[in-house]
């Protein structure tokens, strides 16, 4: 679509939509990404509008390979993760050299990306965590990239020992999810995430992928993010807290359900009394141990798990040993 815009003088959303062979809602949406790439693309409504990019503009694409802007999409983690550490390194320094001051691509709006570079970096990786680098990965990577139908030995969760399972899957996309790797795919007429690191093993075949219409990956992960969170919060819990320990609460309870807690919670004599959900009563107890002067109102047995470790610490921790 990017070269297709700097071909042309100007065009129209319905237009590209029959060039692609995609809806005009999955233009639009590119069309966004484009603009947060940083191509300078411009539209107008009514008679004599359209979309197209702003004269003069030139993209560095033109001087990529396919790997190259494959990894420029993916951003530093993902290329590193799928093995395209050198493509993206390349693909960068074209870039740079396309947005020197005075050059197309800076006065289209790109800006300085050399300087850019000099003064910010995202490092994606969490803290003291090892990264996963699933076995599996290159292999789902090039079935998502070519296409084509995979068969996988699949290690289900929440099993110990973890049975492996046979599937017959079409992978959809990839997705990095702080430093973990998920397929999402289709399989038995529905779609479905797993995580690369269970996948010990995968055969790539012949059959191309029979895409679900109007699948976007985006707008199902975070549809599928969200009915997951939903799913994990099973737990109302009422409690009160100190004022000044709502941000030990945000740091100990990780989502947007504490956030929007605290910002309904009530005030009184310098306290915070809330109502939230959480997950199962262990993994809050094990939460909740973090927030200073924290006091469960309800369930029963949280309050009561609470005391009994917070009674076992103090007595551990009472004496000089």
């Amino acid at each position: 679509m990017m070269l297709e815009l700097t071909r042309l003088p100007a065009t129209s959303v319905d237009a590209l939509a029959r060039r692609f062979e995609v809806s005009a809602r999955t233009v639009q949406r590119d069309l966004e990404a484009l603009r947060e790439l940083g191509v300078p693309i411009w539209t107008r409504t009514g008679p004599g509008g359209g979309v197209g990019v702003v004269g003069g503009w030139r993209s560095p694409v033109f001087g990529m390979t396919g790997p190259e802007v494959q990894a420029l999409m993916l951003g530093e983690a993902g290329a590193r993760g799928l093995g395209l550490r050198s493509e993206f390194a390349t693909a960068r320094l074209k870039m740079l050299a396309a947005s020197v001051p005075g050059s197309g691509a800076a006065s289209g709006g790109l800006g300085d990306a050399a300087a850019v570079h000099e003064r910010f970096l995202l490092d994606s990786e969490e803290w003291f965590s090892d990264q996963e680098r699933p076995e599996a990965l290159a292999e789902t990577a090039e079935a998502v990239r070519a296409g084509r139908r995979v068969s996988v030995r699949y290690a289900r969760p929440g099993e110990e020992p973890a049975e492996e399972v046979s599937r017959l899957l079409d992978p959809l996309g990839l997705v990095l999810k702080t430093g973990t790797w998920y397929l999402v795919a289709a399989a038995g007429g529905s779609v479905r995430t797993y995580r690369v690191s269970r996948i010990s093993a995968v055969t790539v075949r012949a059959e191309r992928v029979v895409r679900p219409p109007g699948f976007s990956l985006a707008e199902h992960w975070r549809r599928s993010a969200a009915e997951f969170e939903a799913s994990v919060l099973v737990t109302d819990v009422e409690m009160r807290i100190p004022e000044g320990s709502a941000a030990a609460l945000l740091a100990c309870v990780p989502g947007e359900e504490a956030r929007r807690a605290l910002a309904a919670a009530e005030r009184t004599d310098a306290h915070l009394q809330l109502r939230m959900r959480m997950e199962r009563p262990d993994i809050a107890l094990a939460q909740l141990l973090g927030v200073p002067g924290v006091e469960v109102l309800s369930p029963l047995e949280l309050r009561r798990g609470l005391c009994a470790r917070g009674r076992a610490l103090a007595e551990r921790n009472a004496h000089t040993p």
